[in-house]
């Protein structure tokens, strides 16, 4: 049974007092823990202690269940309380927190050759194995992997044969289509923390971050940063500021108007900087896409007008604009949220006057498909709910998982019926508050039928249906299968629909046009699970869904109360699609919610 991966990106900030002077933003939790993580990982790939491995992984664990601020606890020694942390993990913790650096980290990742640490994105290959591919064969690049595994030399290794060499194969060529790419939240988070230093300089004028971050693609290229200053000799002490930063690995080019750097996630940023006149011109230019902007200059071509990064122009004469809103007036648009700006319509929208009005995170009136301890969740219902009404949400709607996922702890019916018991304490207790929804993340079986009888199934009151096995079945195999599912009376949400991890495998590439029409007939909603790893539903399909009466719910498939926060990467994703307030199920009330349910299945025959 292939088992469901819900790994968390890796990407390092840190650090509050770096070195050169610059004060850094604290880190945060996930940052820390995916550190040490990736710290046991390359303990492994470097022949080490695997119980030393162990314990930072371990650790990376413990640190992400935790809850409080990082620095809080490091100061308070509550860090030290948490399982499984001895004195030197506490130690190795406290030292990043407060330098923004790990020595044991950098000694690491200069003793580990880079390719023996991008080949465990390959799946089903672990540090372990990498090792003794390493070991057996010298391997240490990827190029050299994939000679290896040509020639039939990596079958002939103890413990592999024929089928893992070829999924080395597969796994390679999936590496080489998403090559020097970054899940979107890791390079937010890396981009934000460098602008914020530099935008409070006093040389700064404006600063934003632009590109695919700024457009919050779901997975990003490079990072591009744009800043305006008042005078051209005061670019030099801000491209200086940059290059001293920690978070620096190398430079790759330098240059009064552009600076080029590698960080040392080895993500790629440029810093551009302008008079402050020419700002609203480089934001657009640099926000892109290439598309849209390719799409907008032969427009204003034909109307005689050019566009660049410094202005835009009418026989040689500048347009003023203050900002990007008169940037659009000047062509008779209306302003595109930068989110939008895929070539996708949206350009012929904006000079209609038919864009939409794009869903924010404070429609939603509630929260639905997270997990507790009752199955792969980390904490009690009663700790998701807390989190909940601190977001100041109305509901919450546990989904933990059915009985066939025995990996993640799934029910059987009678640990539904006491979980259920749970809930109806706890609603007598938040009464006022906030309404907890009793639901499952039910696994569709091989056939598409679902993984509880209807009896245990009604006693939900509504019903994820999800993918977890079974992904080598064919594109129309799986489609009957989600098409079956959805059929079910008690089916309520399709989740996740195409099981894609990014960066780390595709999916199972059911036929969506098929899927999401039989959806819109049968009134199934199909969720955007705002997992950062997953964002599936994918945007390019939300606008083809809710032309069919699909309405889509944003689901952050939280495991912890930090995971709601997966709430605020799928707005952004759901603005990609064109998403508004009406398309999204849970900006309903409760009780509009529950008679949408019931709605449902009545008219499925439930």
């Amino acid at each position: 049974m292939s088992q469901q991966s819900d790994e968390t990106p890796n990407g390092t900030l840190g650090g509050s007092d770096a070195p050169g002077g610059i004060r850094r933003a604290q880190p945060d939790k996930a940052e820390v823990a995916a550190v040490l993580d990736e710290i046991g990982t390359l303990l492994e790939l470097d022949g080490g202690n695997p119980f030393e491995a162990r314990a930072y992984q371990n650790a990376a664990r413990a640190l992400n269940n935790a809850e409080g601020d990082i620095t809080e606890m490091v100061q308070s020694g509550a860090v030290a309380k948490l399982p499984g942390m001895g004195k030197t993990l506490v130690a190795r913790i406290t030292e990043y927190v407060t330098t923004g650096r790990l020595a044991l980290y950098d000694e690491l990742l200069e003793r580990v050759p880079v390719g023996l640490r991008q080949m465990t994105r390959i799946p089903g290959l672990g540090p372990k194995r990498i090792r003794q591919i390493y070991e057996s064969l010298g391997v240490t690049t990827l190029d050299e992997l994939k000679a290896a595994a040509e020639a039939g030399t990596i079958a002939a290794l103890p413990g592999f044969g024929a089928k893992s060499q070829e999924n080395i194969l597969k796994g390679l060529e999936f590496l080489a289509s998403h090559q020097d790419r970054t899940l979107y939240p890791v390079a937010q988070a890396q981009a934000q923390a460098i602008a914020a230093i530099l935008r409070e300089l006093p040389q700064i004028v404006r600063m934003e971050v632009a590109g695919s971050v700024r457009r919050r693609k779901e997975v990003v290229g490079d990072i591009d940063i744009v800043g305006s200053v008042a005078r051209l000799e005061d670019r030099k002490p801000v491209m200086d500021t940059l290059l001293a930063h920690p978070l620096v690995a190398s430079v790759t080019g330098s240059g009064e108007t552009k600076t080029s750097v590698v960080l040392r996630s080895g993500i790629a940023l440029d810093l551009r900087l302008v008079n402050d006149d020419e700002f609203p011109y480089l934001l657009h230019h640099f926000t892109g896409s290439k598309e849209h902007n390719v799409a907008l200059r032969g427009r204003a071509h034909a109307q005689g007008i050019k566009i660049n990064e410094y202005g835009i122009f009418r026989s040689d004469q500048l347009i003023p604009c203050a900002n990007e809103h008169e940037f659009y007036a000047a062509f008779g648009m209306a302003y595109v949220e930068p989110e939008m700006r895929e070539e996708r319509g949206e350009i012929e929208a904006a000079l209609e006057g038919k864009l939409p009005h794009l869903v924010e995170e404070a429609d939603l009136r509630g929260i639905l498909h997270v997990h507790s301890n009752w199955s792969d969740g980390k904490v009690s219902i009663r700790e998701m709910a807390e989190a909940t009404i601190a977001l100041g949400k109305e509901y919450l709607g546990m989904c933990d998982h059915s009985k066939y996922a025995a990996y993640a702890g799934g029910l059987d019916a009678d640990a539904v019926r006491r979980q259920q018991a749970e809930i109806d304490a706890l609603n007598q207790e938040f009464k006022g508050r906030l309404r907890i929804l009793k639901g499952t993340e039910c696994d569709i079986l091989r056939d598409g039928a679902l993984d509880y009888d209807d009896e245990t199934l009604a006693t939900f009151d509504f019903v994820v249906a999800s993918i977890h096995s079974n992904f080598n079945l064919s594109p129309d195999d799986q489609t009957q299968r989600l098409i079956r599912a959805m059929e079910n009376p008690y089916c309520s949400i399709l989740g996740h629909p195409t099981g894609r991890i990014l960066l780390r495998r595709d999916g199972y590439a059911p036929d969506l046009e098929r899927v999401i029409a039989r959806a819109g007939e049968l009134g199934v909603a199909i969720e955007l699970n705002a997992d950062p790893n997953r964002f599936d539903l994918d945007w390019r399909w939300h606008r083809f869904a809710t032309e069919r009466g699909v309405r889509i719910p944003i689901c952050p498939d939280a495991h912890t109360p930090d995971g709601l926060k997966n709430i605020h990467y799928g707005i952004g994703i759901a603005r990609k699609g064109w998403l508004t307030a009406s398309d999204v199920l849970n900006t309903l009330a409760v009780d509009d919610l529950l008679a949408f349910f019931a709605e449902q299945r009545q008219r499925k025959g439930a």
